[in-house]
Order: C-alpha cells, then sequence, then structure tokens
C-alpha cells in the first residue's frame, strides 16, 4: 500500500445549496437548463445532475444550470416554466414528476428523461433481479419483491413516455432503449467533477513527493459502490483466494458493500482489510492508496449497459485497472497499456501476473489511465455531448 502523506479532506456535499442560491444559479444566464432528481446522493444525482450542471455553468457562456429536488415541492412549477431545458433524471412516475413535466411542456420548455441504467423495459426485470442478487437468501425472490421491482421499471417507462426525449449514458445502452421507446435517445457518459479531478492531483503528487513508498504489501483494490455487487465479486472470488495463499505480501482491500461470509474468501479474514462505505472524496484517497483496482463484472444485457467509472475513478488517481471485458470496459481500457481487460476464466492468470509484474507494470499502465481519465472523463471533454444531447448546439464553448 502507498504512503500518501497529505491530511484526509474535510468533506461537505458541494451541492447543498438552499433553494434560493441554485434558483439563481439556475437564472444566471439566458438560456435556462434544470435538472430535477429526487433527492441528493453521490452515485445517480452526482453523475448525471451535479456534474453536468457545472459543466455546463463553467464552460458554455451563456448558458446557466443549476439542480432541484423532490423536496423543494411547489416551488419547482416556476423552474419548470422558465426553463429552456428540463432534465428528469431516472425518477419513476408519480403526480408530481407528471405535473412538473406537464407545466414545462405548456410553456415550451424541452423536457429530456435522463438514465444511467436499464431499468425501464420490464422484461428485464428477471434478469435484473438475478444479476443484482436480489434473492434475500431464498431460492426464489418473495412475492412483494417481484412486484417491487416490476413495478419499479413500469413506473421508470412511464416517466420517459412523457418526455421528448431520452439521454443515457453509453451507446449500448443507447441501441437497448431504441428497441423499447420511440423517441430519440441521445448519449451523455458518465464523468467527472472539477473537485474530484483537483483532490486526485493532489494525492498523486503527495504519493510523488514522498517517493512512492509502500508498506511493502501489494493491495488488490475492490470498491463497491452499491450492495449488489455479490455475484460480480464471486466471479473472482475463487482466485484472489488462491493469489492470497500463494503470495504472503498479497492483501485484499474492500471498500463499501460487500457480504463475504459464503465466500471462498471467507477463512482469509486476516489477509483483508475492509473499509466502510465513505464519501467519494475519501474513496479517491482510498484507491490512491491501492496499487491495483479489480473491476469484475458479470456479463449480460443488463451490466453492459453499465459505465465506466470505475474504471476512471481509479485512473485518475494512477490506478490500473484489472477489469471484466464489458462494452465500456472494452473501449476505456486499451489491453495492456492503461489496464488489463481480464475474462471470466483468466483472473488466476492475471492476478497472478499482475503480483508477480507490479514494479515493472503497474505504475507505467496507471500512469497512460491517469493521462486518458484526465482527458477523456474531464469535464470539457463532454461538453458537447451534453449540448446536443440537450439540442443546445448553438451555445458558443469557453
Amino acid at each position: 500500500m502507498y504512503d500518501i502523506p497529505i491530511r484526509s479532506m474535510t468533506y461537505r456535499d458541494p451541492w447543498e445549496l438552499p433553494f434560493v442560491d441554485r434558483l439563481r444559479m439556475f437564472r444566471a444566464e439566458a438560456t435556462k437548463v434544470a435538472y430535477y432528481y429526487r433527492g441528493p446522493d453521490a452515485s445517480t444525482f452526482r453523475y448525471r445532475c451535479f456534474n453536468t450542471a457545472r459543466a455546463l455553468n463553467t464552460h458554455v457562456p451563456g448558458v446557466s444550470a443549476s439542480w432541484f429536488w423532490e423536496r423543494d415541492g411547489d416551488r419547482l412549477l416556476s423552474v419548470a416554466k422558465e426553463a429552456d431545458v428540463l432534465v428528469v433524471c431516472r425518477v419513476p412516475y408519480s403526480d408530481q414528476v407528471a405535473q412538473l413535466m406537464a407545466v414545462a411542456k405548456r410553456f415550451g420548455t424541452r423536457v429530456v428523461f435522463d438514465i444511467d441504467d436499464y431499468v425501464f423495459d420490464i422484461a428485464m426485470v428477471p434478469e435484473v433481479v438475478r444479476t443484482l442478487d436480489q434473492y434475500e437468501g431464498t431460492l426464489e425472490p418473495a412475492e412483494h419483491m417481484w412486484n417491487w421491482w416490476f413495478a419499479s421499471f413500469a413506473r421508470m417507462r412511464q416517466t420517459i413516455e412523457l418526455a421528448d426525449e431520452l439521454v443515457v449514458t453509453n451507446d449500448y445502452l443507447a441501441a437497448r432503449s431504441r428497441e423499447v421507446v420511440s423517441k430519440p435517445v441521445r448519449v451523455v457518459p458518465n464523468f467527472m467533477g472539477e473537485e474530484q479531478i483537483a483532490y486526485s492531483d493532489a494525492l498523486v503528487a503527495a504519493r510523488s513527493a514522498a517517493g512512492n513508498s509502500r508498506d511493502g504489501a501489494l493491495h488488490l483494490g475492490y470498491f463497491s459502490g452499491t450492495p449488489t455487487h455479490n455475484r460480480d465479486f464471486g466471479l473472482v472470488s475463487s482466485a484472489v483466494a488462491r493469489v492470497l495463499r500463494r503470495d504472503s505480501s498479497v492483501r485484499l482491500r474492500l471498500v463499501g458493500y460487500l457480504d463475504l461470509k459464503d465466500s471462498a474468501l471467507a477463512d482469509l479474514q486476516d489477509r483483508i482489510d475492509v473499509v466502510p462505505p465513505t464519501d467519494y472524496m475519501e474513496l479517491q484517497r482510498l484507491i490512491a492508496e491501492t496499487e491495483v483496482n479489480i473491476a469484475p463484472l458479470q456479463d449480460n444485457r443488463f451490466t453492459n449497459c453499465k459505465s465506466e467509472l470505475k474504471y476512471f475513478d481509479a485512473a485518475v488517481v494512477g490506478v490500473p485497472t484489472l477489469a471484466s471485458p464489458t462494452y465500456t470496459m472494452s473501449r476505456a481500457i486499451e489491453h495492456d497499456r492503461n489496464g488489463w481487460l481480464v475474462r471470466v476464466d483468466e483472473w488466476d492468470e492475471y492476478l497472478g501476473r499482475i503480483v508477480d509484474e507490479y514494479a515493472t507494470k503497474g505504475p507505467a499502465m496507471g500512469e497512460a489511465a491517469r493521462e486518458n481519465a484526465r482527458t477523456a472523463y474531464a469535464p470539457p471533454a463532454m461538453v458537447g455531448s451534453i449540448l446536443s444531447a440537450l439540442a443546445l448546439g448553438d451555445a458558443v464553448l469557453a
């Protein structure tokens, strides 16, 4: 593990602003974009609303954007009337969102629905339930579970039907969407915010200033943002156990949500460092201390719709990723240059190789990944896609 002699930052959610401040931000320029989400979080809201709004405010003169939540209540109606574009992000149908979208359309506002997962086609429900391991310890999900999942997908689809167009995170999800949605579908990939990049740069600089010193152990890092990845990690748990048993200098760092009680690692707890879920800025520090990021993922229609954020969150701090070759990972990672793409039957081979070859290959792959992340997944690289998706192509970039 790397030594990074820099104090942990005091974290505060940067989006937690009073309504009046967010409204002032929204009204700052002639062309106004409003993002609507159910409530703030560091996952979908951060990537799809906060980062995109900040990118527009920073890089596009004449366009202002802000974010609003369900808790803003009836005040949202005046926002819908004033907006040139209303972006409704991953919100299932409700009276409130239906009224908001209807008012927006009545006043000539373009209404866009933005979503980052394939969770609006009810034919996908059985596959998603299996993928996310939603069986609650039983062989078959309970009746209420099936009811919840089918209702959730149907409500999401109904909100999409009220929009003028759909925006998704990658071309694979766009293709699947066009099979079931009869409206324009455009792509805006996930990307990092300026604060995440700046703090990551500081972490890399501190690590370098300390001579890239390590404690002698090589840590394989698995960073789970949600409690739905047991089956993904299960693809590699046996291979990870074997490499831990083979080499006493290797440790596993688990950050976030994961249940290991029934895995091949159950008897290796003394070789595993478990870190509870944390804020996304501290997560950058935890990744930066780790030598190797692993990102196994099942291969099906649902998982191929996932974005490559597990790659670029690690890449921006110079940490190489070993990832399953899903649609987005195969396009983000150039095998053997800025990471390794690992098929399900190759994890033993590549985990063994990264342990044996880390000194000669790891840092170089990490630096190549960092160069890629800081250009391809930074706000300036995405502004053109955002403007195109929102039909604001006449705006001039800063």
